[in-house]
């Protein structure tokens, strides 16, 4: 019997073993309305998906997040951004999706994570080659101290960039490893 074969299938196991020993964190999203306590004060807030179609062959998905506090609805803007909908990116005539978002609950808490393919320092890699993928993670945090700003936004709590190569970020999301942020 050749003895490349069991020492291959080990090696293959004990490789893909930390992946499959994770727990899965991801919140699944349904298309339309989704009823989630994002805060942890027992009230189911809102999560909408949609997706955002610009007549091209790839359309965005999308995420609007809401609070709700005292029979008020909230929107939650995104972070170093003016707008208040989360969108993912796809590059111009290809299915490559180069930017996304999903929410994770860990130890308790929501966290929102976005992947975006890394061109570099510089910006000067080719988002259609396979990329290392830069993963952002925000926790959900309540403001009621200064006027004029948002009562919740999401506060950056880590980044982490993959050391694998992918070709789009749905790939990235797969290994998504929360102990890494920093």
């Amino acid at each position: 019997m050749n003895l490349k074969m069991p020492f291959i299938i080990l090696t293959a196991i004990l490789i893909s073993l930390p992946a499959s020993l994770q727990a899965d964190t991801h919140i699944y999203l349904k298309k339309g309305l989704n009823s989630i306590d994002l805060n942890g004060d027992g009230i189911p807030d809102t999560v909408f998906s949609a997706t955002y179609d610009n007549n091209t062959s790839h359309p965005s998905e999308t995420l609007s997040i809401f609070i709700s506090q005292e029979k008020n609805w909230l929107i939650v803007p995104v972070p170093d951004d003016d707008g208040f909908t989360w969108t993912d990116l796809r590059l111009s005539a290809s299915t490559l999706k180069i930017s996304g978002t999903e929410l994770h609950r860990y130890k308790g808490r929501v966290y929102l994570i976005r992947a975006a393919k890394y061109g570099g320092s510089g910006g000067e890699g080719d988002l259609t080659d396979k990329s290392r993928v830069r993963f952002s993670r925000f926790r959900l945090e309540q403001n009621n101290d200064d006027p004029g700003t948002s009562v919740f936004y999401w506060d950056p709590a880590g980044v982490y960039l993959t050391e694998q190569t992918f070709d789009e970020v749905n790939e990235a999301f797969q290994i998504l490893d929360m102990e890494k942020f920093r």
